[in-house]
This record gives C-alpha cells, sequence and structure tokens, in this order.
C-alpha cells in the first residue's frame, strides 16, 4: 500500500441544497401526491359498504359503516368499534351529565311551584315524587364520577329515560288543575326531544322508548279528557282550553288526530337529530384517524430523511442543511418547505443554492492498495468485496478514533479529511 499526505493547505467545502423549481414545475407542485405505505393506502381505500334492502341500494350512513347499520350504527371492524366507543367516551358521560343537570333544574323548578303554590292535597304527592326525582338525578350524576357508567351506559341511560317518563305521565294524572292539557303537552314533547339530543342511547333504545311513551300518554290525554268532560261539576276548574261537554265527538277526535300528527313529526325531527348526530360523531373519527396515520407516514418519512442525511454527511453539515430547510425550526417537515422559484431576470435564482467556507489547517489523506489490479485477477469476486470490506471497516475505526471525517471510497481507494468540517487545532 502507498499512502499519501497533504498537510497544511487551505481547502473549500461544497454543500448542495434542495433542486430549483423551474416555471415548468411550478404548476405540478399541487399534483404532488405524497408516497404511503402499502398498508395505510389499502386502509384508506376501504369505504362503507352499501348493503341492500329488497333489492333497493341505501345510502352508507358513514364511511366503514356495518351492513344494515341504520338502526344500530356501528363499524364494520370489531377493533375499530371498540377505539371509537373509548375515543367517544368522555364526550358521551359529559353529555348525560348536562341531561342530568336540565332535569335537576325543572325538578327544582317544579318542586318550588308545587311548595309554593298549595292547593289541592295532590301536590303533596307531587312534591314527594318531584324530592325522588331530584334524588335520581344526584345519585345518576355521582354514577357519572365512577366506573359504574362506563361499565353500564345503556341501562343507566335508559333507566334515566324511563324515569323521566314515567314522572310525566304522573304529573299527567294528578296535575290536572295545575297544568292544562296544551302545558301536559309541551312536557312530553320536551321530553321525547331530551331522549333523542340529549341522552345518551342506541337509536333503536330511544325509538321505543319515546314511542310507547307517547302512545301511553295519548291514550291517557284520551281518555282523563273524556272522564272530565263527563263531570259537569268540574267545569269550573277547567283551563280556558279544555273542551266543553258539547264539544266532544268529531271535534275531540281531530285534536287527537292533530296531536298524533305532531307527535309523529316531533319523532320524526328527534331520529333525524340522533341519526345525524351519530353520522357526524363517526364520521369525524374516521376522518381523525386517517389524518393520525397519514400524519405518523409522514414522521415516519421525516425521520427517515433525515436519517439519510445525517449518515451521508457530517452531523453539522447535516443539521445546518435541516435547519435552513426548515425541517427542524417550528416542527415544518422538509416537504412543507416553500419551494424556491426560478425567473430568468434574476441570475440567482437560475442556480442551485450552497455553502462554501474556508478552513485552514486541514488535511486530506487518501489510501489504495499496491497491486491491486494484479491481486484481483487471482482472486474471486466474494474474495475481493470481503478483503475490501474488512479494509475499509478498519479504516472507519481509524478515522472515529482520530476523529478524521471519510469522504468515500472508490475502488480500492479510501478518502478521509481531517480538521473538516470541525476545525481541529493539530
Amino acid at each position: 500500500m502507498s499512502e499519501s499526505t497533504s498537510n497544511h493547505r487551505r481547502s473549500t467545502s461544497f454543500t448542495t441544497m434542495p433542486p430549483v423549481l423551474t416555471d415548468s414545475q411550478k404548476g405540478s407542485v399541487e399534483d404532488i401526491q405524497i408516497s404511503l405505505a402499502p398498508y395505510i393506502q389499502s386502509y384508506l381505500t376501504q369505504t362503507g359498504r352499501r348493503p341492500s334492502c329488497c333489492s333497493v341500494m341505501l345510502p352508507v350512513a358513514f364511511e366503514r359503516a356495518a351492513p344494515r347499520s341504520w338502526f344500530d350504527p356501528r363499524f364494520d371492524s370489531p377493533v375499530l368499534e371498540g377505539q371509537f366507543q373509548s375515543s367517544v367516551f368522555p364526550q358521551i358521560r359529559l353529555k348525560f351529565r348536562f341531561a342530568l343537570f336540565y332535569i335537576l333544574l325543572c325538578s327544582l323548578v317544579w318542586l318550588f311551584y308545587f311548595l309554593f303554590d298549595g292547593g289541592p292535597t295532590q301536590y303533596t304527592l307531587l312534591t314527594v315524587s318531584i324530592g325522588l326525582i331530584l334524588v335520581f338525578g344526584l345519585v345518576g350524576m355521582w354514577l357519572t364520577h365512577t366506573d359504574v357508567y362506563r361499565a353500564h351506559t345503556n341501562l343507566i341511560s335508559s333507566t334515566c329515560a324511563i324515569l323521566l317518563c314515567l314522572f310525566s305521565l304522573f304529573l299527567l294524572l294528578f296535575t290536572d288543575e295545575a297544568l292544562s292539557p296544551l302545558g301536559h303537552f309541551s312536557i312530553c314533547i320536551e321530553v321525547v326531544m331530551l331522549i333523542y339530543t340529549i341522552i345518551p342511547l342506541p337509536l333503536w333504545l330511544c325509538c321505543t322508548i319515546t314511542t310507547v311513551y307517547s302512545v301511553c300518554f295519548e291514550v291517557l290525554s284520551f281518555f282523563c279528557q273524556l272522564h272530565y268532560d263527563q263531570q259537569p261539576s268540574v267545569e269550573s276548574l277547567r283551563g280556558p282550553d279544555r273542551f266543553d261537554g258539547d264539544s266532544t265527538g268529531n271535534f275531540v277526535y281531530k285534536i287527537v288526530t292533530i296531536r298524533v300528527l305532531i307527535q309523529l313529526c316531533v319523532h320524526i325531527l328527534g331520529v333525524h337529530i340522533l341519526i345525524m348526530t351519530v353520522v357526524r360523531m363517526r364520521g369525524t373519527f374516521m376522518k381523525v384517524g386517517q389524518n393520525l396515520l397519514v400524519r405518523r407516514q409522514l414522521e415516519m418519512e421525516k425521520q427517515l430523511k433525515e436519517k439519510m442525511i445525517h449518515s451521508m454527511m457530517p452531523p453539522k453539515v447535516a443539521d445546518l442543511l435541516l435547519k435552513e430547510s426548515g425541517s427542524v425550526v417550528k416542527g415544518m417537515s422538509f416537504d412543507q418547505c416553500p419551494p424556491r422559484r426560478a425567473t430568468p431576470s434574476d441570475l440567482k435564482s437560475l442556480f442551485r443554492p450552497f455553502h462554501m467556507n474556508s478552513m485552514d489547517n486541514v488535511s486530506i489523506l487518501f489510501a489504495d492498495i499496491v497491486g491491486f489490479t494484479k491481486m484481483s485477477s487471482t482472486k474471486t469476486a466474494e474474495q475481493l468485496v470481503e478483503i475490501l470490506n474488512d479494509l475499509f471497516e478498519r479504516f472507519d475505526d481509524l478515522c472515529l478514533m482520530n476523529g478524521c471525517e471519510k469522504i468515500s471510497t472508490l475502488g480500492d481507494c479510501y478518502y478521509c479529511v481531517s480538521g473538516c468540517p470541525e476545525p481541529r487545532p493539530d
């Protein structure tokens, strides 16, 4: 082997920057797509199926929706469904707390009304009932702060909805003198909308509870109205919107028909609100999940690029390039750097920018094997590769021990430099 050394010579290092985008390339910048991993591409291309019902293609409720999931919205993957339930549980619990707070507030108002209004002795029973509703509401509020609500979410929510319906029916039976039929009907509509919009329950359970409640409410209202219309002694106690004895018959049935139609409209509105809420929540969950997958893929690509740059360049130069390209500053990735525009009138923009630093006391070292051509004729390719690999690995160790920077290898030649890019006094 022969080795030549050149000491105390001035050296100039050049570092290239990202290529310049010409005018012909500027229009295609927006068309550049991110190359994602195959498993992410297959995941993102999966869309919800369109289940058929009686040969009718139903629209997909949301992305990755399970077949026939309109009345029981869920994802087609148990893992995805479980992750969704875990992610939205804090919002569901907060929503249920708002419902309980609203029920407690209304119950408190009714309690003060019946306590200070006085009236018939039946108000005492109503006051006790409202007090029980307050107790149940406080117990439900306490359960939301424990793990019991997480384990039995539907059971606790459905119990709250059923108690609310029973209390409304109880008001209908025992407060005929305090509330008019219009007041009772408004409470019924309020309870139905409360169950559909705030109390977190599945769609099928909401429809079941509210339908049974509406039917019971209208039946009880009809019979209570007929009962009071047949009692002339209570004529003076009726409100302005209570029917007279002569107004029974067709007029009563018309009113009942109107009430049933209003109930139907309210139920349709509640179902629409509930379905749209569920669809938007699940659609938002899918978009956030896809965003996280793409962001994770971009972070992996960023780390891979930085690793490649650090493996090819000295740490000082690599850090300088990454910092100036914007991959370190403010957490921006290399792809997010604004492209440099090239204009014919500006000569500086036509050339790639580079860094040039003047350094003193730099030694350039190179080594090659004497008689390598003659020796290679007697060795196989595998043997030559093994010899060069072992030799260059030892040179790498020597460079590391002596603080030198490896430049490159060319055939059997090995190049390194000392005092660059980090200056050294020796």
